[in-house]
């Protein structure tokens, strides 16, 4: 890709490549605006954008999970960036938001959401709204209902007919966020230089 760090705009290969890496989830115009956002955070022109660069985001900046959203956004040069983004895509399946959102649950990146995990998340959500006892007591309910529902339902057994007994893969995860209908979305406002 021709970009560098100073790059002032995309060419129309720049703009294919993104595409292709992104898989199609935005269009060239939307490319084009992500790219202008992009050079805008990257105040240093260093090619990625930082962690302090991402918290400049108003629209992160409010979140209680900021901290592990940048985590997983922070130093990615802009065709990552953009892929990255493509999950919150309109046009992006169900399962991929879904990736997104176990990657940012799955603090320590080993594949699972450990209990460990789950008390990172639930702190950065309620900050200090609950003490550690009350957030004990919140995760042990938590991992008391999944240990049930593992009894009851087939599709958390594992390849050998086993309940699992660990942190929450993937597909739990998606078994147990299949009622949830409103997940991460992202627009791009193009148009509105």
């Amino acid at each position: 890709m021709g970009l560098t760090a100073s790059s002032l705009n995309l060419t129309q290969y720049d703009v294919e490549e993104v595409q292709e890496h992104c898989g199609g989830r935005f269009n060239h115009r939307e490319i084009q605006c992500l790219y202008k956002r992009f050079r805008a955070l990257d105040k240093r022109h260093k090619g990625y954008v930082s962690e302090d660069e991402l918290l400049s985001i108003p629209e992160l900046a409010i979140s209680p999970l900021a901290s592990r959203v940048v985590q997983v956004f922070q130093n990615l040069n802009f065709k990552d960036f953009v892929l990255m983004l493509a999950a919150f895509s309109d046009r992006a399946s169900r399962e991929e938001k879904l990736e997104f959102m176990f990657r940012v649950y799955d603090v320590d990146r080993d594949g699972f959401i450990s209990l460990s995990d789950l008390e990172t998340i639930v702190k950065h959500l309620v900050g200090s709204s609950l003490n550690e006892e009350q957030v004990a007591l919140l995760i042990t309910r938590a991992m008391g209902e999944l240990a049930e529902r593992r009894k009851r339902d087939k599709r958390f057994r594992d390849g050998d007919g086993n309940a699992g007994s660990g942190g929450i893969t993937f597909g739990e995860f998606q078994v147990i966020l299949e009622g949830a209908e409103k997940l991460p979305n992202v627009v791009v406002p193009v148009g509105f230089d």
